[in-house]
């Protein structure tokens, strides 16, 4: 049976022109897919339905919510494509831009880096990655252009561009869930295999049982981001905050933008400490872990409890309210 093929990117020309190829080449309907098309910043799609829609080529819009457009029209078994220019891959992921220039308070798509977190997404959740205007770059580039897709998404099927035909020949992987494609998650449960694999790009995962003091992370970050330990591109994983005690957080960053969220509260059960995994060029793994355990607390800091952590001064960003993600035992 035929899949839906979504084409992601944050290159729109590119990317629209490449999804207008795959429908003329493959003779199938194309569908435009716009965040204006969703009721809300993270609702499903609901178009009217069509007999051509388990056939079509969907073109994403650059700002589409995609994990929640993918679910929708099928989840793993979409062939989902994220369209790569090669002569500014990198520079994609190091983008501090916002994907939208005028939205509400608490629309995502205004955040620093927005655009940069939407490359590595469709990155992370394609079942091919596919470069364009790869031939414009040095084969040293594009090899570790290559490599970096690869530790971003290990499952993904990559290709340089000739013909939609030719780039959609060969058989992808469907099999689990979308969002364990993404490299960070693979490394965090041991099995990242890369299948491009360059001296440059590495992936590191960092352990750490001892909460974060919020004023030393605070400046390890700006060290990191000022190439401290290399130069990182993407890291994300879960962490915890001393003077936010009892909540675990989801740690996400691409290029120069930063995001830690609440996830829940809870008694520890939702495992303690920090897991996260990095991603980057000519990365040391002794100065990351050198700067991040220098940002966990001290012997003495851990001995003096909680009461203690929520005075310490906390530059990062307010949370909001949080609810306990331990169920009551009458539940």
């Amino acid at each position: 049976m035929p899949r839906t093929i979504a084409i992601m990117g944050v290159c729109a020309p590119e990317r629209r022109a490449y999804a207008e190829r795959t429908a003329v080449t493959l003779e199938r309907p194309l569908h435009l897919l716009r965040f204006a098309d969703l009721r809300a910043a993270h609702a499903l799609p609901t178009p009217r339905p069509r007999a051509s829609d388990a056939h079509a080529v969907v073109d994403f819009g650059t700002d589409v919510d995609l994990i929640h457009a993918l679910v929708a029209r099928g989840g793993a078994e979409v062939e989902a494509v994220c369209i790569v220019d090669a002569r500014h891959m990198v520079g994609d992921l190091l983008d501090d831009a916002a994907l939208a220039a005028s939205v509400t308070a608490g629309d995502t798509r205004g955040d620093v880096g927005a655009r940069a977190r939407q490359a590595a997404l469709a990155l992370e959740l394609a079942t091919r990655i596919v470069w364009i205007n790869w031939d414009q770059v040095p084969t040293h580039a594009l090899a570790v252009q290559m490599a970096l897709a690869s530790h971003l998404n290990p499952t993904a099927v990559l290709r340089l561009s000739r013909d939609p035909l030719a780039d959609l020949r060969s058989p992808a992987s469907h099999e689990g869930e979308l969002l364990e494609r993404a490299g960070w998650v693979s490394a965090l449960n041991g099995a990242h295999d890369p299948y491009m694999r360059d001296n440059r790009v590495a992936t590191l995962v960092y352990e750490q049982v001892r909460p974060f003091h919020p004023q030393r992370l605070s400046a390890a970050l700006d060290r990191l981001d000022d190439g401290a330990a290399g130069r990182l591109v993407r890291s994300a994983g879960f962490c915890r905050l001393a003077s936010r005690p009892g909540i675990l957080a989801r740690w996400e960053h691409v290029g120069s933008a930063m995001w830690i969220e609440p996830l829940g509260a809870d008694d520890g059960r939702m495992g303690l400490g920090q897991e996260i995994a990095f991603t980057g060029l000519d990365l040391s793994a002794p100065r990351l872990a050198h700067l991040l355990d220098a940002a966990a607390l001290t012997d003495g800091e851990l001995a003096a409890g909680p009461t203690t952590w929520v005075s310490f001064a906390d530059p990062l960003p307010a949370w909001p309210a949080v609810q306990s993600s331990i169920p009551d035992a009458g539940d």
